[in-house]
């Protein structure tokens, strides 16, 4: 049996791309101003699950552009290291 390391939760998330669309879509329906209270209520609560979930994305993608970066100038200083010797 294979065990995936993503919890349940995790794989219902939408990607980047789909959930910054659909913050998109959201936005213009509050901006709208004809949703009764309810739905707007509703529209803003999903609205703030989107914005929380592309704040993810963007920190883990920022994360990894740190990480390339480090391993980049690790990588640099090993080489002139050993070509000083």
């Amino acid at each position: 049996m294979e065990h995936n390391a993503e919890s349940p939760k995790e794989q219902e998330q939408p990607p980047f791309e789909e959930a910054i669309r659909r913050l998109e879509q959201v936005v213009k329906d509050l901006e709208s101003g004809d949703k009764t209270l309810d739905e707007a209520l509703a529209l803003y609560e999903e609205g703030k699950q989107l914005s929380a979930l592309c704040d993810r994305y963007l920190q883990q993608a920022e994360l990894k552009l740190k990480q390339w970066d480090d391993d980049a100038a690790e990588a640099v200083e090993a080489s002139a290291e050993a070509s000083s010797v």
